[in-house]
Parts: C-alpha cells; structure tokens; sequence
C-alpha cells in the first residue's frame, strides 16, 4: 500500500518517533522512500514528498534532527524573523563545528543551536552549533524555536570576515525593531573574549544614534579626519516639516549624509529627496552628501572636506 502524503504541524516532515506512534511501520517507511515518493534528507527524518524541500520544510527537518532543546540560529533565525540576510551556500568551516556538512541545490545552510553536551555533528544541509547557555529562552516564530534576534545578530557578527557585514547585520535588526541596542549589548557582553572590535564599534555607532551601514562609513571619515562630533541622526526643522540628517553639526549649520546606490530611485523618490534638500537648504543648512562607495574607497579625503567648514 503506497504511504499518502501527511501533514505534521502544517508540514509535510516529521521524524520516524512522530511517524510510528502514527501507526507508520518501518517496512512502509522503507518502501516509500526506496520507490522516490518520499525521502529521508536527514538520518530519521521524512519528508511525504519528492523534490526540493522548502525553506520552511528544510527549518523543521533540521529541527527535528537536532531533537530536543536545539533552535534556529545565527542566519537561519535572521531569516525566520525577518531581517535581510542571506542563508551561508559554502562550506565555511566555523570554531566548535564539527561534521560534514553541504547545502541542498535548491537552497542554503540551516543553522540550529543545541545546548553543551549534545553530541550532535554537522550533517547534510544542517551546521549545528553548541552553546552553555539556554538556546531559544521562549522564543519561537510560528511553531519553530528560534534564538532571539539580538542574539542571532550577534552569532553572525562574530563570524563575519568582513566589518561591513557586522556594521550591516547590527543596522538591520535595529532599523527592523527586532531589538534594542540595550539587548545587542547584553549579548555581547556575554561573549567574553570572544567580543570582536568591529562588533563592539557597531553596537558602539548604534548607540550613538546610528542606523545604517552608510552612517557608520561617515563617522569613520570624521574620525579619520579629526573632525569635531557631530550630532547623529539630528533633526531639522523647515517650513514644510522636519527631516532627519545623518551627522549635523548645528552652530556651524553644516550637514552631512551617507548616499547609497542612488540610481535605484524612482522618479517620485528622486523629487522627493530633491525637495527635501533643497528645504535644508532653505533654512540655511549647507548639506554634503557622500556616496557610500567613495567614503570606503577615501575616507580621509571626505572628512576633511568637511574639516575647515565645522572646526
């Protein structure tokens, strides 16, 4: 008799306990699986189809093969609660990660957690990652545990090769209320020496009042400079309403904002951001603008563009 799809939770996965308590004996399950109408992408785990599995079908298997006690975590959670990153598509190899691990042709690396102690290696698609501390503290999206975001934020941070990419990471869970800086500095405060500069240096531009990745290449220019602190994130009043700058230095009315990839704007974005400059203007602003690219490539060059103006 040819097993039907089944529905665990809303998905069509679940492990071989769930499945015999369900009456599904292992001859069944071997016969599905060996004529290619089910699968078994993780050792006891089954999945009542063939084909790709789904981000949400790949979540749950990995779940599942993890047991008991283990969340989502690092990119994975990120993901599961929203923010903008990518699932990891190679086999990086991270500190106290151990197995063989290699992601599925139709999607990325799902990363859990489990706590200290869970003899548990990498396998397949699955990174497992251990942890002293509780995992996911409650935390759930939907019927899936996951670590909370400042602390997914933070996993991902201590493993970036790239500063951009914490700077990134830090602005996105921020600027998506996902967190507070207060919670990124709990958790890290918790890393011991595990805490990396470009880690402490976002969370430290966060708290200043920083929200973007272009306002954290700003304030270096200025630093790199020596040029006076600006206020952050500072308002400005003008007849036809208030508007945010990223760096303002306000008794020598000089402005200043980090420029992304401006070509992407609509026409509608473009008038709009024209008549809000020139409403700074108006009121006597003089405001510098630049491009992100250029404050990376000549940040020096930048901030002492501004040097004499605010000094």
């Amino acid at each position: 008799m040819h097993l039907a799809p089944i529905r665990i939770n809303g998905q069509q996965v679940a492990p071989r306990s769930v499945l015999s308590a369900a009456g599904v004996t292992p001859y069944r399950l071997r016969n599905a699986v060996a004529s290619g109408r089910w699968q078994e992408p993780l050792p006891g785990v089954f999945v009542s189809h063939s084909g790709p599995l789904t981000r949400q079908e790949r979540w749950h298997s990995a779940l599942y093969f993890a047991g008991s006690g283990a969340s989502l975590s690092h990119r994975s959670a990120l993901l599961a609660w929203g923010a903008r990153v990518e699932e990891l598509t190679h086999r990086r190899r991270a500190a106290g990660v151990l197995g063989d691990y290699e992601p599925p042709e139709e999607g990325g690396l799902v990363e859990v957690t489990v706590p200290q102690g869970h003899h548990l290696r990498s396998r397949g698609f699955v990174v497992v990652h251990q942890s002293r501390r509780p995992v996911a503290d409650g935390f759930a999206v939907g019927p899936l545990p996951v670590c909370p975001p400042a602390r997914a934020a933070v996993d991902v941070a201590i493993t970036a090769r790239r500063q951009r990419d914490v700077d990134h990471v830090v602005a996105d869970v921020l600027q998506r209320d996902l967190c507070t800086v207060t919670d990124l500095e709990m958790e890290a405060a918790l890393l011991g020496r595990r805490l990396t500069s470009w880690l402490r240096l976002a969370i430290g531009d966060a708290r200043r009042g920083m929200r973007s990745v272009g306002e954290a290449d700003l304030r270096r220019a200025v630093l790199l400079a020596k040029v006076p602190e600006p206020e952050w994130g500072a308002a400005i009043d003008t007849p036809t309403g208030t508007y945010f700058v990223d760096a303002y230095w306000r008794r020598a009315k000089v402005a200043a904002e980090a420029d992304g990839a401006m070509f992407h704007l609509s026409a509608n974005d473009w008038s709009s951001d024209v008549g809000r400059q020139n409403a700074i203007q108006g009121v006597g602003v003089r405001l510098f603008r630049f491009p992100v690219r250029r404050l990376r490539a000549h940040p020096l060059a930048c901030g002492l563009e501004l040097l004499p103006l605010v000094a």
